[in-house]
């Protein structure tokens, strides 16, 4: 019987299904659209943790209220913002846990969840390895098509609402976006809106990145009267079905969308 893998968010549920194919499908403790940032664990979500053979998580970077209930747990667990070659992004005194939309990190964190793939199943080690080196393989294509399609994009200003795009745009090297809040999510104050407000105005932003949640009357109360194009972005994969390509789908989609943003800049 192949272990039961359950990943507390769906980017890394997305990630582990890329290692399982043929073998499993990966679990999932919270429901797509739910906020990592702001969690609250119902009994069956706490019971889906306890019951599963391996378990991925970010880590207390982004799921601080999982953290107890984690180190209670006696299977083997891979914390990603802790897993080897991962690089974490620091804005000031806030380390960003949007780890997953680096493709570097998420090398790092397959890795990481193959080497306990193949300990505890020994049957399935040379699918695993297989589907591991078919990720690289697709992580590798999909750097060379990003790296083209915004090649030209790098000097574009931007503005995200939320601020979950650093390690993107880090490794695709275009510029850092304006944020509304910060990487945890948390509200902005009037001396950061009012300074935000000027830089976009001075710079001639066009575009706001967002996220499926967020509630666009605020962000539209937050610019003040500054018209600008808005693009959805979900970092979570929230609509993407866990498989074999689905990873590279939910990196492919963000990309798509920073390039639909930056490229109104040019409108």
């Amino acid at each position: 019987m192949p272990p039961t893998v359950v990943a507390s968010i769906r980017p890394l549920q997305l990630l582990a299904a890329a290692l399982t194919d043929g073998v499993s499908t990966p679990g999932l403790v919270m429901e797509p659209g739910s906020d990592p940032h702001h969690l609250s664990l119902r009994p069956s979500e706490r019971l889906k943790l306890q019951q599963a053979d391996i378990v991925v998580w970010v880590g207390p970077i982004l799921e601080q209220p999982l953290q107890k209930v984690i180190e209670q747990l006696h299977m083997p667990v891979i914390t990603a913002q802790q897993a080897p070659g991962v690089t974490l992004l620091h804005t000031g005194t806030v380390t960003d846990p949007h780890l997953w939309l680096d493709t570097r990190n998420a090398r790092s964190i397959a890795a990481a969840l193959l080497q306990v793939l193949q300990q505890r199943d020994a049957e399935h080690a040379s699918r695993y390895q297989a589907n591991m080196t078919r990720l690289g393989l697709q992580l590798d294509a999909l750097d060379a098509e990003i790296d083209q399609l915004l090649q030209s994009r790098r000097s574009q200003p931007w503005a995200v609402s939320h601020q979950a795009f650093g390690y993107f745009a880090v490794q695709y090297k275009l510029q850092p976006p304006f944020a509304l809040t910060d990487s945890s999510n948390s509200a902005p104050g009037l001396q950061h809106v009012r300074a935000l407000q000027q830089q976009i105005a001075s710079l001639q932003v066009k575009c706001l990145l967002t996220e499926p949640s967020e509630n666009h009357q605020q962000l539209a109360a937050m610019l003040d009267g500054l018209v600008l194009t808005i693009v959805t972005a979900d970092v979570l994969g929230t609509a993407i079905t866990p498989g074999a390509d689905a990873f590279a789908q939910l990196l492919r989609q963000v990309a798509s969308a920073v390039q639909h943003c930056l490229g109104g800049n040019n409108e």
